[in-house]
């Protein structure tokens, strides 16, 4: 999904993106992305919060379809999968493998495009 798509999709929503659109080194956590981030011209001078995006890989009989789970969380939250597993009763979550990333989704762990979706 190009940035101008993803512009369209906000605007159709009425969510209205204020200031400029940044561009910055490709970024493989909250923590490389924030400091990109601070590096830019024109971010807000409002506080922002980082989002992580976790896929887990419930476990599965042999040779049943894996049904991934999806966490958008706050940057800080810790994500506990013994908890959530029992939350969604569902056994044994654990990080998705790359395998399963490429299979299910068509990308590699790196990719944050395929999670933004409206």
């Amino acid at each position: 999904m190009s940035v101008v798509d993803i512009t369209s999709k906000l605007q159709s929503l009425n969510i209205v993106t204020h200031g400029a659109l940044v561009s910055h080194s490709p970024t493989t956590s909250p923590a490389s992305w924030r400091e990109e981030l601070s590096k830019a011209k024109h971010i807000p001078s409002t506080p922002y919060r980082l989002v992580k995006t976790l896929v887990f890989k419930p476990k599965t009989a042999k040779g049943a379809i894996p049904i991934p789970v999806i966490v958008i969380a706050d940057e800080e939250t810790e994500t506990n999968s013994s908890a959530l597993g029992k939350r969604l009763n569902v056994k044994d979550l654990r990080l998705a493998s790359a395998d399963i990333l490429l299979e299910f989704f068509g990308v590699d762990k790196d990719a944050r495009e395929c999670f933004f979706s409206l």
